[in-house]
C-alpha cells in the first residue's frame, strides 16, 4: 500500500495544475494577511498631519462657521448658557481625531476573521486538487490502464485517497504556519500580546483546520471519483457554494442557518459558533430582545455534521469504484 502511496504521490506533483493550486493556497493566505496587517498599520506623523489638514478644512466650510455663531448669539440652546465663544468654538470645530478611522491589529480578530477564511480558503483549493487528480485520470480514460497493475479496486481507491489527504495536509499546515510566523512577528514588530492562552487557541484552531483541510481533499477527490467527471463535481461544489444556502434560507428561513455546510465547518474548526436565529427572540412588554436571537452550533455539533457527509460521500464513491464497469 505504502509503495502505492508513493506512487500517486509522485504523479500528483507533476500535475501543472495542482502545482498552479498549491502556489495559489500559498499566496492567498499571505496577502490577506498583509492585507490585514496595513489596513491595521500604526498612524504615523504623515496620518495625523493629514487628519489635521482635513479638519481645519472642515472647520472652515460656512456650515461649521454658520453653527458656531448660532452658538454664541445663543449658547443656551446648546445645553450650557455659560458657554461663550471659545467654548462654542471648541464643541463645533471638528478635531483631527474625527479623521483617523484605522482600525489596530486585534490577534483574536485575526485568529477569528482572516485566520478563518484562510481555512475556508485552502479547503476549497484542496477539494480542487483533489477533484482534479481523480479528474485526470478519468478524462485521459488512464484509469483502466492503472488497473492492469493494480486490479484490487479498493485498494487503488485507498493509495490515491491517502495521497491526496496526505499532500493536503501538508499544504495546509505549511501554509498555516507561514500565516501564523508571519501574524506572530507583525504583533511583535507593534508590540501586541494576545489575551491569556491565546496562542493555544490558535494551535488548537490551526490542527483543526489541517484536518479539515486533509479531509476537503478526500471529500472532492471521493466526488470525483463518483461522478467520474471533474466538471460534474466542479458543478456540485458551486452550485453548493453558491446556490445551496440561498436557496435553503429562502425556503426555511433564517432558522436552517443550523444546517448549512458554513455553519458547521465553521463551528468545528474555531471550536463552537453563534449564528442569528430569529425564532430564538425573545419578547417582553411588545418589544423584542434582539440579545437573545443567537444560538450556539458546538465544535461537536459541527464535527458530526462534517462526518456524515464525508462518510455518505466516501461510502457511494467506493461502492461505485467497487461496482461500476471502468471505461
Amino acid at each position: 500500500m505504502m509503495r502505492l502511496v508513493g506512487v500517486e504521490l509522485n504523479r500528483l506533483r507533476w500535475r501543472r495544475a495542482i502545482l498552479v493550486l498549491l502556489v495559489t493556497a500559498l499566496v492567498i493566505p499571505m496577502v490577506m494577511l498583509l492585507g490585514y496587517a496595513w489596513s491595521t498599520r500604526p498612524l504615523s506623523e504623515g496620518d495625523i498631519a493629514d487628519a489635521k489638514q482635513m479638519a481645519a478644512q472642515e472647520g472652515r466650510q460656512p456650515y461649521i462657521v454658520d453653527e458656531i455663531a448660532r452658538c454664541e448669539s445663543d449658547p443656551e440652546q446648546f445645553g450650557d448658557p455659560d458657554m461663550d465663544a471659545a467654548d462654542c468654538k471648541a464643541m463645533i470645530t471638528p478635531t483631527y481625531e474625527n479623521f483617523l478611522y484605522r482600525q489596530t491589529l486585534e490577534l483574536e480578530a485575526l485568529r477569528t476573521d482572516v485566520g478563518a477564511a484562510s481555512i475556508t480558503i485552502l479547503s476549497g483549493l484542496v477539494m480542487l486538487i483533489g477533484t482534479t487528480f481523480a479528474g485526470h485520470d478519468w478524462n485521459t480514460g488512464s484509469m483502466s490502464n492503472q488497473l492492469l497493475f493494480e486490479p484490487r479496486r479498493l485498494r487503488m481507491w485507498l493509495s490515491k485517497a491517502l495521497a491526496v489527504m496526505a499532500a493536503s495536509a501538508v499544504a495546509g499546515a505549511g501554509v498555516l504556519a507561514l500565516f501564523w510566523g508571519g501574524a506572530a512577528l507583525i504583533a511583535s514588530s507593534r508590540d501586541i500580546t494576545g489575551p491569556p492562552g491565546f496562542w493555544v487557541d490558535v494551535i488548537e484552531t490551526q490542527a483543526r483546520g489541517v484536518l479539515a483541510i486533509a479531509l476537503s481533499g478526500l471529500l472532492g477527490y471521493a466526488l470525483t471519483m463518483l461522478f467520474r467527471s471533474t466538471v460534474a463535481t466542479l458543478s456540485l461544489m458551486f452550485g453548493v457554494a453558491l446556490a445551496g444556502s440561498l436557496i435553503i434560507l429562502a425556503i426555511f428561513g433564517e432558522t436552517a442557518t443550523r444546517w448549512l455546510l458554513p455553519t458547521n465547518f465553521l463551528a468545528f474548526v474555531l471550536n463552537g459558533v453563534e449564528y442569528y436565529d430569529p425564532s430564538a427572540c425573545s419578547s417582553g412588554g411588545g418589544f423584542m430582545d434582539s440579545q437573545g436571537c443567537e444560538r450556539h452550533v458546538s465544535m461537536l455539533d459541527g464535527g458530526v455534521y462534517l462526518a456524515v457527509v464525508l462518510a455518505v460521500a466516501v461510502a457511494l464513491s467506493m461502492w461505485s469504484m467497487q461496482r461500476r464497469d471502468v471505461p
